[in-house]
């Protein structure tokens, strides 16, 4: 760089006030706009992003056959329309968060005399 690019890029001390005002109001817009992610999270995902989704919380690769296999035993919820499965991760989230209940042993439920 220069020296006359340098000078342009550096503040004087009179536009600070004006420099601060104008961050000030700009962050105070950003503070004040509808969250984006809320929406996004109510949209319905396919199996692919729903993979994705998943490898980001577990924190490993989740493939989109594991995502079938999981729906197939019950372990993920999902909702579907004809022949397409869609997933909501508000869905996932409260299913991953509930407790699971502990399964009956067959020795538990028979009564031995």
């Amino acid at each position: 760089m220069n020296k006359d690019t340098e000078k342009t890029m550096e503040p004087t001390f009179e536009q600070l006030p004006a420099m601060v005002a104008e961050l000030s109001r700009k962050f105070d817009a950003f503070l004040q706009r509808p969250e984006k992610v809320e929406v996004a999270a109510a949209a319905p995902m396919g199996v692919a992003p729903c993979a994705a989704f998943l490898s980001d919380i577990e924190g490993r690769e989740v493939t989109v056959g594991a995502v079938y296999n999981r729906v197939h035993k019950g372990r993920l919820p999902y909702r579907k329309n004809g022949a397409r499965l869609y997933f909501l991760r508000e869905d996932i989230l409260e299913f991953i968060r509930t407790p699971k209940k502990p399964r009956v042993q067959f020795l538990d439920a028979v009564k031995f005399y």
